[in-house]
């Protein structure tokens, strides 16, 4: 199999934040992880193991739909990739492991994320934190 491009279709806009039609391109590799980039006005790109993980977390039950825009060449005889399911999960290493905090507990440098002032049900953001820290 070689790598097959596609297309995400978004038929409703559950989260109200891309709109409908075509919201994201991506490619399937070989091995079949994903690269998937979002179309708009915050363009992200992103890694999936399979087209199944995309499906799950960004089709919403039927709203997203993938239009392959390449036919399924099937498996390529000259690659010797063991199956996709044969292989052991394998966890990132702990490549920039943060140090343990010392003294007194920092400033937190955003405050967007932070819950520490939330209370029990939550609180609106003071006022000041600027309108380009939400996101959409």
């Amino acid at each position: 199999m070689s790598s097959r491009r596609f297309r995400l279709i978004r038929h409703q806009d559950v989260s109200g934040v891309s709109g409908t039609g075509p919201v994201a391109e991506g490619v399937q590799f070989t091995d079949g992880a994903v690269a998937l980039r979002w179309y708009g006005d915050y363009p992200t790109t992103t890694v999936w193991d399979g087209i199944e993980s995309v499906v799950a977390i960004h089709g919403h039950g039927g709203a997203t739909m993938v239009e392959w825009l390449d036919p399924e060449p099937g498996p390529d005889p000259d690659l010797k990739l063991p199956p996709r399911e044969s292989l052991r999960p394998r966890p990132w290493p702990d490549l920039h492991a943060a140090p343990e905090p010392h003294g007194p507990e920092p400033q937190d440098p955003d405050p967007l994320h932070s819950d520490r002032e939330l209370g029990s049900h939550g609180a609106a953001p003071p006022s000041t934190w600027s309108s380009y820290r939400v996101f959409r």
